[in-house]
């Protein structure tokens, strides 16, 4: 057995950034991989190839692929952009309507379906800070509204965090800060409810060199972005989430014809930015809420 590390490039929504994920494959050789997104801000496809874990080359969106997205009456065509380093069209999706890709590349034809739900627009977020085991902690909260009280909602949840601090200097900072998936189960009525736990002021005050990815810096920007997906998405996404602790299989991709990744159709809603400062950080009031 070795490692094929997947390279999960749309994480943020429209940009060239990567994410990579372990799988244990057989020796093989390497397997198509297609991402796709269509949403209410526009459509992106990657279509690259796994890797060997020994290859440190940076991967492409591979061109040559015949792309397409069919739904609500249409089809859309998406042309490859040099600058994103993806298949893309500004065409956005409408919440209601299943939407189909069609990706033919190599000589062979990859396809799925993903229905569009409804957006969750986002109320309000912050961070406070949390008593626990004796220590203060940096909790984050979020608020939305809830687009189906009646329905159960499939949520993907993505931080961005942005640093001018010099740890950070020179280098890349286009993944995610972290990611999660949840749904709208046990959240209060006609609302959608999500609250974290992020570093402890003890870790912040040491700066230890291991826990800098975790640690926010004044002056630090920070964003996040609440999607809405279909339950074959979030059940894949779940699966993915699991492989990169070790447990479970490989997930498994909603699109057929034989490669790796998933084709979703979501709604996405955003955060104001918060610009951090610690001394600003208000103490959690269990009566606030």
């Amino acid at each position: 057995m070795r490692k094929i590390i997947y390279l999960l490039l749309a994480l943020g929504l429209f940009t060239a950034c990567t994410k990579e994920i372990d799988f244990d494959f057989n020796e093989i050789d390497p397997i198509v991989v297609i991402e796709g997104h269509i949403s209410n801000e526009g459509c992106m496809v990657v279509v690259s190839r796994s890797r060997s874990v020994n290859d440190a080359t940076h991967a492409h969106c591979l061109e040559g692929a015949i792309v397409t997205i069919t739904g609500n009456g249409s089809t859309i065509a998406l042309t490859y952009d040099v600058e994103k380093d993806c298949y893309y069209s500004s065409v956005t999706g409408v919440p209601g309507n299943t939407y189909q890709l069609s990706v033919d590349f190599e000589g062979k034809h990859y396809e799925a379906t993903s229905l569009m739900p409804s957006q969750a627009p986002i109320v309000s977020s912050e961070f406070m800070w949390m008593p626990m085991m004796n220590e203060r902690w940096l909790s984050y909260e979020m608020w939305a509204k809830d687009p189906n009280p009646d329905q159960r909602n499939y949520l993907w949840f993505r931080m961005y965090r942005f640093s001018s601090h010099p740890h950070f200097e020179g280098k890349p900072q286009t993944e995610p800060y972290t990611w999660d998936l949840f749904d709208d189960r046990g959240c209060p009525p006609g609302t959608i409810f999500m609250d974290m736990v992020t570093v402890s002021e003890k870790m912040m005050n040491d700066d230890e060199k291991e826990n800098w990815k975790w640690i926010f810096y004044d002056g630090d920007r920070i964003t996040a972005e609440l999607i809405t997906v279909d339950r074959t998405v979030y059940n894949y996404l779940c699966e993915l989430r699991a492989s990169q602790y070790g447990r479970g299989a490989n997930p498994h991709s909603n699109i057929s014809g034989g490669c790796l990744g998933f084709f979703a159709a979501e709604s996405v809603s955003h955060t104001d930015t918060i610009v951090f400062y610690r001394d600003k950080v208000p103490n959690y009031d269990k009566n606030s809420k």
